[in-house]
């Protein structure tokens, strides 16, 4: 946990504080919650989703996490809860799908809930899904996080450390 945190103090001094209103805690808080869920997505294909924010005693906290599909998921918004992000794992691995990427359909998503989100990917990628900016970021790059048994490396070709909506859509036309 301490390397991570060396990795997101260096993101900081490397790209400035882009992650507008996002606190080291709340970005340890979607790690940890992203890690722990990522052996059980792999296992069963499929997308585990939920929000982090603050509950009514004022705590920062990661919902539990609901299940979608291969290729989506509807976190369930409880009363009495701020959000200030989502999160989500992008499944286990499958050569169909350009997944070490988010989507614009994440990026989208986030936009019109008004939070941000963090995404795992099968190849272990933890990004920061800026909808204010409509940007996404790596917060740390491959093998990060847990990684899928059967992931292919470069199976997505380059991925870049930070994509705007543009560039996003062009990587996702690729494919």
């Amino acid at each position: 946990m301490r390397h991570f945190f060396s990795i997101i103090t260096g993101f900081f001094a490397v790209f400035g504080t882009g992650l507008a209103g996002q606190s080291a805690e709340e970005i340890l808080l979607a790690r940890k919650t992203l890690s722990a869920l990522q052996a059980q997505s792999f296992a069963k294909q499929r997308e585990f989703c939920g929000y982090i924010g603050y509950n009514s005693k004022g705590e920062l906290i990661a919902t539990p996490a609901v299940g979608g599909d291969i290729a989506s998921c509807n976190p369930i918004l409880p009363l009495d809860f701020a959000p200030t992000a989502s999160y989500h794992t992008h499944g286990g691995f499958d050569p169909e799908y350009i997944s070490e990427v988010p989507s614009d359909i994440d990026l989208d998503g986030d936009r019109s809930e008004r939070v941000n989100g963090y995404i795992a990917t099968p190849g272990g990628r933890f990004w920061f899904v800026g909808s204010n900016r409509m940007e996404v970021r790596q917060l740390c790059g491959a093998a990060c996080l847990p990684v899928a048994p059967n992931f292919v490396k470069g199976a997505d070709g380059y991925i870049a450390l930070r994509y705007s909506r543009d560039a996003l859509l062009r990587k996702l036309g690729d494919y």
